[in-house]
């Protein structure tokens, strides 16, 4: 008798669990986000400053140390007038000894539109020489809580005079539904 209720006991358990994951898969969602960095390297309003260097960084070409903090304006367009959605801020630092080759730690500040005032959280590799590059995202707030996913990053324009350039982000967000509430009593 013993057996079949511990038995009985670890289904009802087994049927808890399953229908709880059930219900967060549920609640996840997918939004797909497009959109360009302004990044003003030099000239009157800079957006990236250099904060550290090492005493490789002026020798090898990959820029190998040199760290940079940034607060770069996010747009809808390509255009230097399009409107501004958001910010990206934070650290990029050369780790490369090799090729310019950024570790990013940036957090998406999203300032207009649907999802105003949530944040992605940025991190990853970025070589800047690839046509194309992925960096994760792995946290999130607002809209965005519990975030997962990925953006696949382009250079879009390079400024020859070093001043401005622009890339172009393609972003995939796996994410919790804010609006689902859970609660448990244990």
């Amino acid at each position: 008798m013993e057996k079949h209720v511990l038995t009985l006991m670890l289904i009802i358990c087994l049927s808890i669990i399953v229908l709880k994951l059930q219900s967060l898969s549920r609640t996840k969602k997918i939004t797909r986000l497009h959109f360009y960095l302004q990044d003003f390297i030099d000239g009157d309003r800079p957006t990236v400053w250099e904060v550290a260097a090492c005493n490789l960084t002026g020798v090898l070409p990959s820029l190998f140390g040199k760290v940079m903090v940034m607060d770069d304006p996010v747009t809808s367009g390509p255009e230097l007038d399009s409107e501004e959605v958001g910010r990206l801020q934070g650290t990029a630092g050369v780790a490369d000894f090799r090729e310019e080759a950024l570790v990013l730690l940036l957090n998406l500040v999203l300032t207009k539109g649907e999802f105003e005032g949530s944040t992605l959280s940025i991190l990853g590799r970025n070589p800047l020489g690839a046509e194309s590059r992925e960096v994760s995202i792995v946290a999130g707030t607002g809209a965005f809580r519990m975030a997962t996913g990925y953006i696949i990053t382009s250079t879009y324009y390079k400024d020859p005079a070093g001043v401005h350039n622009v890339y172009e982000y393609n972003a995939v967000v796996y994410h919790m539904d804010p609006n689902v509430v859970f609660c448990c009593n244990y």
